[in-house]
């Protein structure tokens, strides 16, 4: 429902065909509105890059029916920051069968919640999540057996992430030999992590963010859906490396504008100066 993804990826003028007809009760239809329909953007991003993934056996009708089960999935007032609304009148009420499951005519907004389930309830999902999981925390190629355990507990709990979660966290392959360091942080979570850990004062954070843009990894720029990588080999490079080490200097010396840090209160031994 946030708004964000439903305009980035065209949900909200995502419309069933015949609803223009069944508005216009003879009257003149727009041509701006004739030449909108069924938009399959968010539908596509649904099953391959959050739920299912790419190979998780969903088909090119599977993509349609779930885009006409969003149909009226838009935005209030979208020029000016509107919310999320569900519009009945732009809404596909036809009978939909979305991965073998039959959704039945004469539905709304409770069309696209069924979807979430189907989805939700689908091994794959509970695989290609279990495995963006892994990679993040664990190894950019996470022993099969853990993705096993965690997808299991996944399907187990109906998508409770947290369980997953604690299912990693006290699996043997996350405190085995291999998994220790094998991750490097993405230059967000390292300029985040390195500021908490120094207790840095930060009235306002405009030079942190050119320098997470510097590294890498700029806030709100990535263009393509599915967002930055967790591989290691995305920020793991000589340069990349070098502008790290320049950050933390410039950190612990105080040449960040906005950001101040007392070294003696992470310094063992020091009180702070009076």
């Amino acid at each position: 429902e946030h708004p964000a993804m439903l305009f980035y990826l065209d949900n909200w003028q995502s419309v069933d065909p015949q609803a223009f007809q069944r508005m216009g009760r003879g009257r003149a239809i727009p041509k701006k509105a004739q030449n909108r329909g069924l938009n399959e953007n968010y539908a596509r991003e649904l099953l391959e890059l959050h739920t299912l993934g790419v190979d998780g056996g969903y088909t090119q009708k599977d993509v349609m029916e779930v885009a006409r089960c969003f149909t009226g999935w838009t935005i209030r007032v979208p020029g000016r920051g509107g919310d999320y609304e569900f519009n009945p009148q732009m809404h596909d009420p036809g009978e939909k069968t979305v991965l073998g499951v039959t959704i039945p005519a004469g539905g709304g907004v409770e069309d696209g919640l069924k979807v979430l389930d189907i989805v939700v309830a689908h091994p794959s999902t509970a695989r290609f999540i279990s495995r963006r999981l892994a990679e993040r925390f664990v190894a950019d190629n996470p022993p099969a057996s853990l993705v096993h355990k965690m997808a299991q507990t996944f399907a187990s709990t109906e998508g409770d992430i947290r369980a997953v979660l604690k299912t990693m966290f006290e699996s043997r392959e996350f405190w085995s030999e291999g998994a220790y360091r094998a991750k490097l942080k993405t230059p967000l979570d390292m300029v985040a992590s390195a500021v908490r850990a120094l207790d840095a004062d930060v009235d306002f954070t405009a030079a942190l963010a050119v320098k997470i843009g510097e590294l890498g990894q700029p806030l709100y720029r990535k263009q393509e859906p599915t967002g930055y990588s967790n591989a290691n080999e995305e920020w793991l490079n000589s340069t990349a490396l070098l502008a790290r080490m320049n950050f933390a200097q410039a950190l612990a010396a105080n040449n960040l504008p906005g950001v101040r840090v007392d070294v003696n209160r992470v310094v063992k031994g020091k009180q702070p100066e009076p």
